[in-house]
């Protein structure tokens, strides 16, 4: 007879399941922490861009406006409920007139090339416009017209192919009191305000806009969960110095961490 064939099973025992098992279990743990670990750090440094992304922005968009402000209309306004406001004039043309306009109705003015090429001859864009020579203080801006502004009736640039084609003449709404020492004018049409406010314990930084002479409407958030701490400081401009403003912002990190920025802007004093 045929010798029966044995077949000999093989397999794990239940000590090597269970030593699999536990293997399993501890590369399975250290895998997730790896992962959870580096999904935080790319959390945190996705947020970190954010808000280095936002106060780029807002620095920058802040100092844009700042170097073209009249210097002496800039002003820390004071506070209230909490809420820390500078205001300021930005303009948007400047330059030199030419003799004087002291109880004058009318002003001839040196303009850039570039400022006249903004302008479009048709739309006669400076009227309703403000004209600014030697404003030392800030309150004229919200008393118009006053000695030292007066609106704008009439832009007549003189013709490039002219003898004087830097020159524009101005016709005025009211008399100026006042010459500057350097015959030096300023042409603005808005106001603008940069609030800190404290809301629900949440610091806000807004921006409001108005044309001069009008009321201030509804503001823009700027930048939101700034740090209790974030100030704006301002040194304001005399007759032999600039006006200078300090921003110290805090924008805070969903853990709570922070990231502080200091800048400084000076607004030129020109008489």
């Amino acid at each position: 007879m045929p010798r029966a064939i044995k077949h000999k099973q093989s397999g794990f025992t239940l000590v090597e399941l269970v030593m699999v098992i536990i293997l399993l279990g501890v590369i399975g743990t250290f895998s997730s922490r790896f992962i959870s670990d580096n999904v935080v750090l790319y959390q945190t440094s996705v947020n970190q861009n954010e808000r280095l992304n936002d106060a780029r922005f807002v620095l920058n968009r802040m100092s844009k406006e700042l170097d073209s402000a009249i210097a002496f209309s800039v002003t820390r306004l004071p506070a209230i409920a909490g809420n820390t406001c500078i205001q300021f004039v930005p303009f948007s043309a400047a330059g030199q007139y030419l003799g004087r306009v002291s109880e004058e109705s009318s002003v001839s003015l040196i303009m850039d090339k570039k400022t006249r090429d903004l302008v479009d001859q048709n739309s006669n864009d400076f009227p309703g416009q403000y004209i600014s020579i030697l404003t030392t203080d800030a309150n004229e801006f919200d008393s118009l017209p006053s000695d030292t502004i007066a609106e704008i009736d009439l832009y007549v640039p003189v013709p490039v192919s002219g003898a004087k084609s830097t020159q524009a003449d101005l016709t005025l709404a009211s008399n100026l009191g006042k010459d500057s020492s350097v015959l030096r004018y300023f042409i603005a049409e808005n106001k603008v305000q940069y609030c800190l406010s404290q809301i629900g314990g949440v610091t806000r930084l807004s921006r409001r806009q108005a044309l001069l002479g009008d009321s201030f409407g509804s503001s823009v958030l700027m930048a939101d969960n700034l740090t209790t701490d974030s100030s704006m400081s301002l040194t304001g401009a005399t007759q032999f110095s600039n006006a200078i403003l300090e921003l110290n912002f805090g924008f805070l990190l969903r853990d709570d961490s922070e990231i502080r920025f200091e800048h400084q802007v000076v607004m030129s004093n020109v008489p």
